[in-house]
């Protein structure tokens, strides 16, 4: 069997962006509104993740909102998303 490429890992875990959504839930009150302790990794746009990657990315100290059942994503903008190496990292591990 075919080892799977880390683009699959990022379709399986990754699926869309969500700014303005995230936008309007924090200025509804709806979610609370992020403060990233380190300017480095100010976040640039958001997207919406699967749970399990949700986990390793709070574990690694990434922003993420979790509203329902979905988990958004705050990454620093900054690089293509398959190119990202931290998350390389934490999909693979």
């Amino acid at each position: 069997m075919d080892k799977p490429s880390r683009d699959d890992a990022v379709h399986r875990h990754v699926f869309t962006r969500c700014g303005q959504a995230v936008t309007r839930l924090a200025e509804a009150g709806l979610v609370p509104w992020p403060v990233v302790p380190d300017s480095e990794r100010e976040v640039g746009e958001w997207w919406l993740v699967s749970d399990d990657l949700a986990a390793r990315l709070r574990g690694a100290g990434h922003p993420v909102l979790r509203f329902g059942e979905l988990n958004l994503w705050g990454r620093a903008s900054g690089g293509a998303l398959h190119d990202d190496p931290e998350l390389k990292a934490l999909l693979r591990g």
